[in-house]
Order: structure tokens, then sequence, then C-alpha cells
């Protein structure tokens, strides 16, 4: 294992450039997919589907937390079936995901003065295959980020910290581009067939397929290394099984309602079971350091994605008073994120990554606390806590991968 701090850049074939920017399409992909979906259920999926603002914050979860679901499992026998399986399976996802999301458009196409109860039954059944249709878009998201994590650290193992923050620049990058064409169709969004808007994702997944379906994925730092399957998982532990499933469980308890009477059993005894298994083959609890990271990614992810998630629909009315979509401030903070990451090299060595994300946390407090505050304030004010909010949050998610693969390298995808 390379030490990052101490090596020198080395020149890389032409298959590794076209797997690294496929992987950086990749990542596009899913931020197209996050925005198009946010954005039209801030301004049309609550009136197709006669929902209130609760079940849309459920359907929004929905294509969130699946996300987790899947970077775990992949993580777990990625090394065993291949980044190209991981890669097509993603694909597959999207693919699923646009069949199910024009078949609930399909389905709430009702004759105007339909019967009421024809019109619910309809947009029930429409609800359904969207809410179903984002489960699948979310583990699709996962497993692109199960795949691309591992493969640049592999790759770039010399400047892990470098390359994973301009890798995720591809993130804000998406979100920005995204951003803007769902912006300029905010007509067809609000009115007309939302199918054209959802499929735009269609672009960057169709790119990343055919860039990386016949390149050479590089074989993972763990096995060059000689590292065991089971060192592998005793990096992560007993410890980071009962967080990481512990949290899946819980979110599975609360959308199966087939435990519903028994939802916090069911929680206790499925996480009981996993960890006793992990503890009992890894014999380990988990390295103290990956113990740490992975109490502190939690705040940290949600920071970013749980903010940018509301953040259209919570900046909708003092925007809207400004004469502008609250889409543009989602837009603007991702751009800033764009930029430093792209450039994160000279920042990244000109700081500890722990200092990194020290800074980092104050800059989003303070643009968070900001943001909160401008339920009345005017466009300059908002745009002022955004770029603070934007600063704070670009190198949360690229610096934790860095610090992880440079610090429990044995652990691989996993700990990724």
């Amino acid at each position: 294992m390379s030490n990052e701090s101490s090596s020198k850049p080395v020149a890389h074939s032409a298959n590794d450039q076209i797997v690294f920017w496929g992987c950086f399409v990749a990542l596009i992909a899913t931020s197209f997919a996050f925005i198009s979906r946010m954005y039209l259920c801030d301004v049309r999926f609550g009136a197709d589907f006669g929902i209130d603002k609760v079940t849309i914050g459920a359907l929004k979860g929905a294509g969130v937390w699946p996300f987790a679901i899947s970077i775990i499992l992949f993580s777990l026998i990625i090394d065993r079936i291949g980044y190209r399986v991981a890669m097509f399976f993603s694909f597959a996802c999207y693919v699923v995901y646009l069949i199910m999301a024009c078949m609930a458009y399909g389905a709430i196409q009702v004759p105007d003065g339909a019967d009421p109860a024809a019109l619910a039954a309809a947009q029930a059944k429409g609800y359904s295959l969207l809410y179903w249709g984002s489960i699948i878009l979310g583990l699709g998201n996962g497993t692109v980020e199960a795949f691309i994590n591992p493969v640049v650290a592999t790759m770039f193992s010399n400047e892990k910290t470098k390359w994973l923050n301009i890798l995720h620049a591809a993130w804000p990058g998406g979100l920005v581009i995204g951003g803007i064409i769902t912006i300029l169709m905010g007509s067809i969004a609000k009115e007309g067939d939302w199918r054209i808007v959802l499929g735009i994702i269609a672009i960057p997944a169709i790119a990343y397929l055919l860039m990386l379906a016949t390149a050479q994925f590089p074989k993972s730092e763990r096995e060059s290394a000689g590292v065991s399957y089971r060192e592998m998982l005793g990096e992560f532990g007993a410890f980071g099984a009962l967080v990481g499933f512990g949290l899946i469980f819980m979110q599975l308890g609360e959308v199966i309602p087939q435990v519903a009477d028994f939802k916090w059993a069911f929680i206790a005894v499925c996480t009981l079971i996993v960890t006793v298994i992990f503890g009992v083959y890894t014999q380990s609890l988990g390295r103290g350091i990956m113990a740490f990271l992975i109490i502190i990614m939690m705040p940290l992810a949600v920071t970013e994605i749980g903010t940018d998630g509301w953040i259209s629909g919570l900046m909708e009315e003092p925007m809207k008073a400004a004469g502008q979509d609250a889409g543009w401030v989602l837009v603007y903070t991702s751009a800033i994120m764009m930029v430093l990451r792209f450039f994160a090299g000279p920042i990244v060595h000109k700081t500890s990554p722990i200092g990194l994300l020290t800074i980092s946390a104050v800059l989003a407090i303070a643009g968070l606390f900001a943001l909160s505050r401008c339920g009345n304030a005017g466009l300059g004010a908002i745009f002022v806590a955004a770029t603070l909010y934007g600063f704070g949050k670009t190198f949360f998610w690229p610096t934790m991968l860095g610090v992880t693969a440079e610090q429990c390298p044995k652990g691989g995808a996993l700990t990724l």
C-alpha cells in the first residue's frame, strides 16, 4: 500500500483514463437521476398522484435509502463478481426505473371528468409504480458508488484523496448540468409530459455503458496485496456490521408493512444476527479508526445529500418572492462543489484531511444556519448563505473516502 503523502504521480494508460472517465460519467448519471426526480417531487408529483408533503418525503427517500443497501451488499461481493457485473447491474436498474416511471405516467392518464374513485385508484397505482421504481433507482445509484470508488482508489493508489475528490466532482457537475436542463424544461416539468424530464438520465447512463462495457478494470488493491476476504471483513468488524446493517434494518422496518406490529423486534433480531455472524467470522470488533469514520460519516452524508434533496423545496418561497426558480440554489452550490473538487489537489496537499473536514464542518454549519434565516431575505442574502454552505459541503464525501482508503486499505470496497 502506498503512502500518498510521499509518492510521486505516475503515468496511467489510455485504458485507465477511459475507466476513470467512465466512472466519472456513471456518477453524473446518479446526479441527473437525483435532481430530476427531486425537482418533480417539488413541482408536480404531489398534484399528479394526489399525495401530501409527508408522502412526497417518503417518495424522495425511496430513491435515497436503497443506496445504502446496494453499496454495502455489493461491496461484500464485488471482488468476487467483478466491477463489470456491478456496472451492468447499475445500468439495468436505470432501465427498469425509467420503464416503471413511464408506466406510472400512463397509469394516471384518466379522462377528464372521470369518477373520483377511478382517479384515486389510478393515482394509487401510479404512485406505487413510481415508488418502487425509485427504490430500484436507489439500488442502481448505490451500485455505481460501490464500483467506482474502489476502481479509482486502486488505479490512483498514490494519490487517492486527490483523485477521489476529482471523481466526485462528477456529482455536483451532474447536478449543475442536470439542474440547468431540468429548470429550462420547467414548463414541461410543471405542465407537460414529465417522462421527458426523467429521461435525461439516459444520456449519461448510455454513455458510461459504452465507455466501460469493454474496458479492462483493474484488479482490486486488496487482492493485489494478498489480503484475504476475512481480513477485509475484519476491518469493518462487528461494530461496522452493527451500525451499517442496523440502519438498513431500521429503514426496512419502516417500509415493510408485514413487520409493522413488531418493527423494533424485527430490527433488533436481524441486526443482532448479522452482527454476531460478522463477529464470529472475523474475530474482530473492527478497527478503531473505522468505527470513528462510520460514526462521523452519517452526519456528513446527511449534510450533503439530505440538504440537497430538500433545499429547492425549502427555498421555494423566498426564491419565488425574488422572481427566481428555487432550483438555482442547488445548481449554484453544486457549481461551487464542482470547481473546488476539480482543483482539490493543491488544497488537499496544503492541509490535513482532518483539518479540511473541520474547516468544511464550520462553513457548512454557518451556511445552513444562514439559509435557515433567509425566509424573508433578498436574493443576495440567499446566495451569500448558499455560498457558505456550498464551500462547506464540498470536501466531506470524497475526503472521507480518501481517509478511509488510506487508513483502512485492507478493507477494500467494503470500507469505502
